[in-house]
């Protein structure tokens, strides 16, 4: 009995070690898109929540938005946060409602108030696909 144990034990972190990468609902597309926030981008739109930008097509030929565009968020945290437009339940293309991102044809609500995108209604079983966000002081690069 002894012996089987450690074998027990290793057998089953070796299977809770497998691939455990999130696999949206949204396709994957390309994101790179770069931006001078200092220079380029001093207009985010502003209310009593948070900042926003929308890109629903490419400024320029080498940028890349993802699948449905990109919604660029500054909650209450003040980091910035890159989402897909495209709503994981049915891919339709969400709309700014406030500190929500609405989904027009399943109605779902995402909540961007703490940069996590959660759906609110329960209809969606997965958030707004996310992108990673880094900033340089002066330039804000959003990718995959």
């Amino acid at each position: 009995m002894k012996k089987i144990l450690p074998l027990i034990l290793l057998l089953s972190l070796l299977t809770a070690c497998k691939n455990s990468t999130f696999n949206s609902s949204v396709p994957n597309a390309p994101v790179h898109l770069v931006l001078n926030i200092v220079g380029e981008y001093p207009h985010f739109v502003t209310s009593n929540i948070g900042e926003s930008l929308i890109f629903t097509s490419k400024r320029y030929e080498t940028d890349f938005i993802g699948y449905a565009g990109l919604l660029l968020f500054i909650p209450m945290d003040a980091q910035y946060h890159a989402y897909d437009l495209a709503c994981p339940n049915c891919l339709a293309q969400v709309m700014l409602d406030g500190m929500f991102a609405s989904c027009p044809k399943c109605n779902e609500s995402y909540d961007l108030s703490y940069g996590l995108a959660v759906p609110t209604q329960g209809i969606s079983k997965e958030a707004l696909r996310h992108y990673t966000c880094r900033f340089d002081g002066t330039r804000l690069t959003i990718t995959e």
